[in-house]
């Protein structure tokens, strides 16, 4: 499992370890970008983050990905994973009534908005073999 997620200030990094720590308690393996290719100016180059980052990516049959702030890096993420069959489940924290979900990220994967719900999916799925491709929890909106 995969972790996509921006992780550039506080609220951010404290979104990214909520999910972290659910995945723990349902003791699911995961990689997250923020703990194992971390950038690192004048250590490390992007083509070697965006390496690592991929092939985990291959060796990822889910990704969790959090959509709360629309960082680009997580979107290519996800946009990757689509185009190699992988499964996607989307979290959005941030959402709230009357707001809109983007109807691309929504039609390529399941979405919940806590980590409960992540974790009831996940465990669902591993009984499964899949994952339902349904917005679970409140209704959502898309645009």
């Amino acid at each position: 499992m995969y972790i996509a997620a921006p992780f550039f200030n506080p609220l951010q990094v404290e979104r990214l370890e909520a999910v972290k720590k659910a995945l723990d308690v349902i003791r699911v393996k995961y990689y997250s970008p923020k703990d194992e290719s971390l950038y690192i100016p004048g250590k490390t180059t992007p083509k070697e983050i965006l390496d690592a980052n991929i092939k985990a990516l291959q060796c990822s049959d889910l990704l969790v990905c959090i959509t709360d702030d629309r960082d680009p890096g997580t979107f290519f993420e996800a946009g990757w994973c689509f185009a190699s069959s992988i499964p996607i489940v989307y979290i959005w924290f941030s959402g709230e009534k009357g707001q809109k979900f983007n109807l691309m990220l929504g039609a390529s994967g399941s979405v919940v908005r806590d980590t409960n719900t992540l974790m009831q999916v996940i465990e669902r799925a591993a009984i499964s073999g899949y994952i339902e491709d349904i917005t679970y929890g409140d209704a959502i909106e898309y645009e």
